[in-house]
């Protein structure tokens, strides 16, 4: 069924510019948005794409899943968010009740044993090819730090300023912080809403980290007795929806741009990453030839 396997991907649009596919799943992040679907039934609809997005089909297909969840194509090399995204995909996906969702299924499945893998052989340890490793780097000297959002990304940020700042976490909802709370005692939780937070400790920088709009920001800023001297605003339409404070603020693309002079330092890695992609391919290819009809095999 692979050779079956269409993928569109889209960063340029919205969500709504991806077809409305027979059979399909769909996957959105803050940079991209993914299509999968059926070739045999969604001829016409592929035919029709819009200029502007990727189609790719069989092996190519699964390359180019594998090499987005294991954050080859991120514009931060080997960054684990999508990998966090990738695996909250799959635990709400529900899939179709057929042969082919069945197949999907157990593609997913394969994507994150063969992300993991890649990823614990060539890819750990890349420092700061990580958000937590550029926003301490954008972060240094500042002795505080108030961090809106409990996500995926605010995860990914919290254990490298541990030690280094005083960290403030806001969030909508305490409930769903605790986990970090747990592992990382020193936080300070405070529930972000549009009120008085206390007063801060000294030089505070603030990093942005959840799907807020600018004008909350500033108004929630404005209520606050706060030396902010520097914001990291890293929401996906930071630069059409930009916030207009007193401080220095570095957008998303600006703090993307500020991470591109370290790749030649992990090219070598990324080429073995690669390499264990095809290899992975390879295998997925040959499974498929293994089973000609499909997963429905598996579950006779």
């Amino acid at each position: 069924m692979l050779e079956d396997l269409v993928v569109i991907h889209d960063q340029t649009g919205t969500e709504d510019s991806l077809p409305a596919a027979l059979n399909s799943l769909r996957w959105q992040t803050c940079l991209r948005r993914i299509v999968l679907l059926n070739q045999a039934e969604n001829r016409t609809l592929i035919a029709s794409t819009r200029a502007g997005s990727e189609i790719y089909r069989g092996k190519d297909s699964y390359r180019f899943l594998l090499e987005v969840v294991c954050g080859l194509r991120s514009p931060l090399i080997a960054e684990t968010e999508v990998l966090g995204q990738f695996r909250d995909f799959c635990a709400k996906t529900k899939f179709p009740p057929t042969s082919w969702g069945w197949f999907l299924r157990h593609l997913t499945a394969d994507l994150m044993v063969d992300a993991k893998a890649v990823r614990r052989r060539h890819l750990e340890g890349l420092g700061s090819q990580s958000y937590g490793g550029l926003v301490r780097q954008h972060l240094k000297g500042i002795p505080s730090v108030a961090l809106i959002g409990a996500g995926h990304l605010a995860s990914e940020i919290v254990p490298w300023l541990i030690g280094k700042s005083h960290l403030t976490l806001f969030c909508r909802n305490p409930i769903r912080a605790q986990a970090l709370v747990d592992k990382y005692p020193h936080i300070h939780l405070e529930q972000f809403t549009m009120a008085h937070a206390g007063k801060g400790n000294g030089e505070t920088a603030l990093v942005i980290a959840a799907p807020l709009s600018s004008r909350e920001i500033e108004q929630w800023i404005e209520l606050q007795e706060r030396c902010f001297v520097k914001s990291l605003d890293l929401r996906a339409d930071a630069t059409t929806d930009a916030i207009r404070v007193s401080f220095p603020v570095l957008a998303l693309s600006e703090f993307f741009a500020a991470a591109k002079d370290d790749r030649s330092r992990v090219a070598s890695q990324v080429e073995a990453a690669q390499a264990e992609i095809e290899l992975a391919v390879e295998r997925q290819a040959d499974q498929a030839r293994f089973r000609p009809f499909g997963w429905e095999d598996l579950c006779a």
